[in-house]
């Protein structure tokens, strides 16, 4: 069985509908700026993201790049 592609942390957000493309790019804008800031940490600064959902699409991101099943019970959910 081939490995999925690993997916970059804003798709998933996007996918999942945790966050809209207008605020991922305002996310993004900010991360240019402050380039020692991660995604996750801005996104949740902003408002526009929970820790519990960056919990959840970290999981994710992490399951598919083992291609191991994510069990949401394990996200902090």
């Amino acid at each position: 069985m081939d490995p999925v592609p690993h997916r970059l942390l804003g798709q998933i957000l996007t996918d999942g509908g945790y966050v809209t493309l207008v605020q991922l790019n305002e996310a993004r804008r900010r991360q240019m700026q402050e380039r020692e800031r991660r995604m996750g940490e801005i996104l949740i600064e902003m408002g526009y993201l929970t820790p519990v959902a960056l919990a959840r699409a970290l999981a994710i991101q992490s399951s598919e790049g083992r291609g191991a099943p994510i069990n949401p019970g394990q996200a902090g959910g």
